[in-house]
């Protein structure tokens, strides 16, 4: 049973009732904790959607939810250091000291809020989680930056940490390279969703770190929530055709990103078979993928849907026979993929099965699947197709 008499704060710059893949990870780890928690975060009007859904989900653990408005700026100053300013006034004039903070990554701001709570002596212990590899983009360029200046709350840090540590940071004062490295220096206990994404984010530091940061490492995929959350009691809105073997996906479906595979290894089948075969993309933005199908002369198995509210798609999933999800093209880190996509994990608490396209040894492949292929096997791809449609 969890000790319900801990304080727990959870600081996370994106945070519902606003959505994105980092909002719902969190929300999910309060629920799976089931233990009440203070949090602060952003109010992310100005660039993403309000799901209220998402909110009345985790708001049962929420007891106190504090929101400051901030320039919305990814890496860069300008928006990090009122975020630190605004969190460590509020939490200093509420006169509470917590025996726990959370942070999670993407959006850096979290982190280093984070670490100046637990330096400053608001909280006795620090779990820093990161959602994907911080420095690097999915194609392996570098995620450009703003530097840190060496004053303020930063000079605190800096402090914080011993010498060697210091000039390693003065050598590297960016702010995504902060929002690495303060953690991996700071933190009590650091949380990564797969193997791959850890020995990628541990080759960016030097030699002398790493002993510290395994030691800390605890590996944790995404949480699935319960069956009671995907028991269908909603309107039969987007209902897929009990005739035909149906294929969901929920989210931004990119054809230059392994979707456009999966297109064309539809094309590739014969005619009655397509005629048994339906992919509903619920998406925001599906202009691309129609045109896509479109030319591929598909357009008949392709549906666009609007986007559901999570607690809608999480109830709606089980209508289909499968639901899709795939890694990216390729990796260029030098293992199959450190990383391992959130949208698996609400998969796999759905009566549906899961159709997976994956790289050879990625975390995604190593996950139970009712159907495989890999990247880049277009054949492959329609073969497993094939063996759905009839299997059923």
């Amino acid at each position: 049973m969890p000790d319900q008499t801990t304080r727990r704060l959870v600081v996370a710059f994106n945070f519902p009732p606003f959505t994105d893949g980092s909002a719902v990870t969190v929300a999910k780890r309060i629920i799976e904790a089931d233990v009440p928690v203070d949090v602060f975060s952003a109010d992310l009007s100005s660039v993403r959607a309000r799901d209220e859904s998402l909110w009345d989900l985790v708001s049962p653990w929420i007891r106190d939810h504090q929101t400051v408005k901030v320039p919305i700026l990814f890496a860069d100053e300008r928006s990090l250091v009122p975020f630190v300013t605004a969190g460590e006034t509020a939490i200093r004039k509420r006169g509470t000291s917590y025996d726990e903070v959370y942070s999670r990554s993407m959006w850096p701001h979290s982190h280093f809020l984070a670490a100046r709570l637990r330096t400053a002596g608001h909280a006795d212990r620090w779990i820093a989680e990161f959602s994907d590899p911080i420095l690097w983009h999915v194609d392996g360029t570098p995620r450009p930056s703003g530097t840190t200046s060496l004053k303020g709350s930063n000079l605190r840090l800096l402090r914080a940490v011993d010498h060697r540590s210091q000039t390693f940071l003065r050598n590297n004062a960016t702010v995504l390279a902060w929002a690495q490295f303060i953690p991996f220096l700071l933190a009590d206990q650091l949380v990564f969703t797969n193997e791959q994404q850890l020995t990628v984010m541990l080759s960016d530091a030097p030699e002398w770190m790493r002993a510290g940061v395994e030691k800390k490492a605890v590996i944790a995929p995404h949480p699935t929530l319960g069956s009671e959350h995907y028991r269908d009691e909603s309107e039969p809105t987007a209902t897929p055709s009990s005739s035909r073997y149906s294929i969901g996906y929920f989210g931004t479906f990119y054809p230059n990103r392994g979707g456009g595979e999966f297109l064309e290894a539809i094309s590739l089948l014969p005619a009655e078979m397509r005629e048994r075969l339906e992919l509903h993309v619920f998406t925001a933005d599906a202009g691309t993928l129609l045109d896509v199908a479109a030319r591929l002369n598909i357009s008949d198995c392709v549906h666009r849907r609007p986007p559901l509210p999570f607690r809608d798609f999480l109830r709606v999933s089980g209508r289909y026979d499968a639901l899709l999800v795939n890694d990216i093209a390729t990796s260029p880190f030098g293992v199959p993929s450190p990383f391992l996509p959130s949208k698996y994990s609400d998969y796999a608490g759905s009566s549906a099965a899961t159709m997976a396209i994956t790289l050879p040894s990625s975390p995604l492949d190593n996950k139970p699947a009712r159907w495989r292929a890999h990247v880049g096997d277009v054949d492959g791809i329609a073969r497993m197709l094939a063996s759905a449609i009839t299997v059923g």
